[in-house]
């Protein structure tokens, strides 16, 4: 998931004061040199000095300069929140967590410090704690979109796609120019099979961000299945031309090119796949799928004995190598393939073992497998 990252954003009104001038000290004098400045002044400067430096990402000399804010201003809320940030930005999240409890007893009402504590929260493995947070932050303030979006990330993760769809429709509804949302919430209506839903959504993120390179490649996946194999080959060559480092983009390409018919073309967008990756078993059973389809037995056979080498457990390799053997005369270790094929629960193995004559007993479908 896109995620959106903590903003500095509390009332930064504040000016940094000008330094007084100091009275000239006497050569004779022994003088110790004290602040002029009243502690808020003080306060104030040492906090758009931290903000300063925060920007810079210059870490250390933020969480000095917040410190400072902090001891000039003891219920300097703002110094407490973006001290949190800064800690957060450090990992530091137990005294992060500190700071945002701190600043929320100072302001309760404030959405700002809710939301903080809960990136904190989910950066440091508790999803509840921060789920709670963000929902606290979105009733504070139904508006603020990075709320409904990071409750709905935390849902999305664990499997709750329906509440997940929901707080992403608060995120559009609350700010609709936000490319990644649309681009999460289509993924949402992908996981719920609702893909010509999905479509307008990615086309949505696209609009707002054209070089937002998922959305393409995702939304190429929602177009195959509705159908729209042009369109979904249009996108992948579109993601494809500005980044072809991506195995999975070429076998996702390939796939569609099968299910168009172009077997020679998906062969070459699995090569491609296999070049960048040689341990991509999926493309190596494609590829095997393909020459299948353009008789090409022998390498066939070949590539799906490489998909099953790095992974033994491929139900769909042993079919189709049990498919090219059928067609090489080699009846016995196609019959085999098949029964195993159906072992690790393609049922439709037995079925292929039983068309074709094998010896012996229909191998055991795992019950989970069901009927394919």
């Amino acid at each position: 998931m896109l995620r959106t990252t903590t903003l500095l954003g509390w009332g930064l009104g504040v000016c940094a004061a000008g330094l007084l001038a100091a009275a000239p000290v006497q050569a004779q004098v022994d003088t110790v040199r004290a602040s002029t400045l009243p502690g808020p002044q003080l306060a104030e400067k040492a906090y758009n000095a931290g903000l300063a430096s925060y920007q810079a990402r210059n870490y250390p000399a933020a969480l000095a300069s917040f410190g400072q804010a902090l001891a000039a201003r003891p219920d300097f809320a703002a110094a407490y929140a973006n001290r949190a940030a800064t800690r957060l930005a450090l990992k530091d999240y137990p005294a992060a967590e500190a700071d945002y409890d701190q600043a929320l007893k100072l302001e309760p009402a404030a959405y700002a410090h809710y939301f903080g504590r809960g990136q904190v929260r989910e950066a440091a493995g508790h999803a509840p704690e921060a789920e709670a947070d963000y929902a606290e932050a979105i009733k504070a303030n139904p508006a603020y979109a990075p709320a409904w979006y990071n409750r709905g990330v935390l849902r999305f993760e664990k499997g709750e796609y329906e509440a997940a769809l929901t707080d992403f429709d608060g995120a559009v509804k609350a700010d609709p120019k936000l490319a990644y949302v649309y681009h999460d919430r289509a993924s949402t209506q992908l996981r719920l099979g609702h893909y010509a839903e999905a479509v307008p959504d990615y086309t949505q993120a696209l609009t707002l961000q054209p070089t937002l390179l998922p959305a393409l490649l995702n939304r190429a996946a929602a177009e195959r299945r509705t159908g729209q194999l042009p369109e979904a080959l249009r996108d992948y060559d579109a993601y494809l031309t500005q980044k072809a480092d991506n195995p999975l983009a070429y076998t996702n390409r390939g796939n569609a090119r099968f299910e168009n018919k172009d077997y020679a073309g998906a062969v070459a967008d699995f090569d491609r796949a296999i070049a960048l990756d040689p341990k991509y078993a999926y493309a190596w059973n494609n590829r095997a799928a393909a020459r299948l389809k353009l008789t090409q037995y022998a390498r066939a056979a070949a590539d799906a004995t490489e998909a099953l080498r790095l992974q033994p457990q491929y139900a769909e390799a042993f079919l189709n190598r049990g498919h090219a053997r059928e067609m090489l005369r080699q009846a016995d270790e196609a019959c085999q393939d098949w029964r195993q094929a159906a072992a690790l629960g393609r049922a439709e193995g037995n079925r292929y073992a039983a068309a074709a004559g094998c010896a012996g007993d229909a191998a055991e479908v795992p019950a989970s497998a069901g009927t394919k």
